[in-house]
């Protein structure tokens, strides 16, 4: 059988592809906030969504339990830090399902919201073995997103699969799905 779905992306590049702005924004409006706590998953400042007021970046190990994505692992963008908002997650792709689950943890310990950008694959096992029986929003779009390259140019083709915002919240209710309009 063919795989439709196949990536053009050389390997190399697969865990630095950058979050479009119209993404930030629609999940910004969705979430009925001005801007997101911690950028979880920057390379590094330039990389860092606008519209964070801090970062972690790939100098320090966020998957690690003894990391905290709090205050004493975070680089300031230069703005007064609101820990109240939300936090925002738009992990490496290779990484994507330990990311999940750890902010998981950290929403749990914290009692942070924590929104993950991640392909909406609800057929598959692991779906079934990370995101069922969580508590979590998830916000499913009416098209796809079409990711920055890694040096923040568009890239010529979307994305080979659809992809949804996940609100990982510290209290119960299960998984709730959202269908929304992009813009």
């Amino acid at each position: 059988m063919v795989n439709l779905n196949q990536s053009n992306t050389p390997k190399s590049e697969k865990d630095y592809w950058r979050t479009p702005e119209k993404l930030v924004i629609d999940a910004l409006g969705l979430l009925n906030t001005w801007q997101f706590s911690v950028d979880v998953c920057a390379k590094n400042a330039e990389t860092s969504i606008g519209l964070a007021t801090a970062y972690i970046d790939e100098n320090i190990d966020a998957l690690s339990p003894s990391v905290e994505w709090n205050e004493d692992y975070i680089v300031k963008n230069g703005y007064y830090h609101c820990r109240h908002l939300p936090m925002f997650c738009n992990p490496p792709f290779s990484k994507k399902w330990e990311f999940f689950q750890r902010a998981i943890e950290q929403s749990k310990s914290s009692g942070h919201e924590i929104l993950m950008v991640m392909p909406y694959t609800p057929a598959t096992r692991a779906w079934h073995e990370n995101v069922i029986n969580q508590d979590c929003i998830i916000y499913v779009p009416d098209g796809r997103y079409q990711f920055l390259l890694p040096n923040g140019e568009r890239a010529p083709n979307s994305c080979s699969f659809e992809t949804c915002l996940i609100l990982i919240v510290p209290f119960k209710c299960g998984n709730v799905i959202v269908n929304y309009q992009r813009g």
